[in-house]
């Protein structure tokens, strides 16, 4: 809990998110917390939220890269990869994605983001349909949609890797498109080197004043990177 403490100093800040919609999404759990024995388990980094502004923000500037005649952001379907309690899912069913879909290999995770999902659905209103797995993202079976996959840097660089090859593979066998939005990338070099996906932005992107103070780790910004299937 010291080590928690030092890393997040935060953590126990209520979100203005969950004040308002009365979710569970906020908080900090390191990756100690969140090994229960289960495959990949050891490669997890912990669990944290993004802020609404900058998740908000780093879909706008990717909406801006899609193709004005052919990018219509209701032909996606987005996939938020180690997703924790869900708090990006419940943010991108505001968006007229075709889907947006939650995967966490924890089960107690998914437990809360279920419970998440469920009382969000009640008080507010979704343009997305809405769906959380439990289960190993290197084993997750992707939609044949265009696919914008989401990653708030939720695992090391060697399951990165398989999931872009997963990805690629997907987008072989069906249309082809796919987009990869990452908070904190810590593993960019290990995409640049694969060489099946060119960024094509990275930024420093500001939270809001009411983000700023409850976020966890007492930072005002995250860095975001959008990558694209080449």
């Amino acid at each position: 809990m010291s080590s928690a403490s030092k890393t997040a100093p935060n953590r126990g800040a209520l979100h203005p998110f969950d004040a308002k919609y009365g979710t569970d999404t906020g908080g900090y759990l390191g990756p100690e917390e969140l090994v229960k024995g289960r495959i990949n388990d050891a490669h997890n980094y912990g669990y944290s939220a993004v802020a609404p502004s900058v998740f908000r923000q780093a879909c706008r500037r990717w909406r801006e890269t899609l193709p004005e005649v052919s990018g219509r952001i209701e032909a996606y379907s987005f996939v938020d990869v180690g997703a924790g309690k869900g708090r990006a899912v419940l943010l991108a069913s505001q968006l007229p994605f075709r889907k947006a879909i939650g995967v966490e290999l924890s089960d107690e995770l998914t437990r809360i983001a279920l419970r998440n999902a469920a009382r969000y659905i009640q008080v507010a209103r979704s343009k997305a349909k809405l769906r959380m797995v439990q289960g190993d993202a290197t084993k997750f079976r992707w939609p044949r949609t265009p696919l914008l996959a989401y990653l708030y840097n939720p695992f090391d660089c060697q399951v990165l890797a398989q999931i872009a090859e997963k990805l690629a593979a997907a987008a072989a066998s069906g249309s082809g498109l796919v987009d990869l939005l990452y908070v904190n990338p810590t593993c960019t070099d290990t995409l640049m080197r694969q060489g099946l996906f060119r960024r094509l932005w990275t930024g420093q992107i500001a939270m809001d004043e009411a983000d700023q103070k409850a976020d966890p780790y007492g930072t005002t910004w995250d860095r975001v990177s959008l990558f694209r299937l080449k």
